[in-house]
């Protein structure tokens, strides 16, 4: 067999007639589309990884999360109800002092309310005797 000379047309001529003849084309274009077919599974089974290990637990997460704002919201709801009758009842039991004892305020003045829980009791839900 003679050496291979490159630069041969003859050379060339025979490798595409051997490639086209010989399926040699079919055989290359085959290849580009199964690595193209390849590299998608990849991709899917890339996305369906990312979706298992990072954004299934995200979205649990944040499910778990609303749930704990939606308990907060009500044990706030219940606070807010509780201060309020708290304070309802000690203005009562204020003026039931004064009709029993008028002094008694005098002896024992009553606490005022802490700066910083007057935002968290709502004034404003308590009116006049609140303040």
């Amino acid at each position: 067999m003679p050496p291979f000379d490159l630069s041969n047309t003859e050379f060339w001529a025979s490798l595409l007639v051997a490639l086209v003849g010989g399926g040699g084309v079919g055989a290359i274009i085959g290849a580009i589309s199964s690595r193209r077919k390849d590299t998608a599974d990849i991709a899917a089974k890339a996305c369906d990884i990312l979706t298992d290990s990072v954004i299934k637990p995200l979205r649990e997460q944040v499910e778990s999360q609303e749930e704990q704002i939606q308990h907060l919201e009500v044990q706030q709801r219940k606070y807010f109800a509780l201060a309020e009758y708290t304070r309802r009842l000690f203005h009562w039991l204020q003026q039931f002092c004064e009709v029993v004892d008028p002094d008694f305020l005098e002896r024992h003045p009553k606490p005022h309310l802490p700066d910083e829980l007057r935002g968290d009791i709502m004034p404003e839900s308590f009116g006049k005797e609140g303040q």
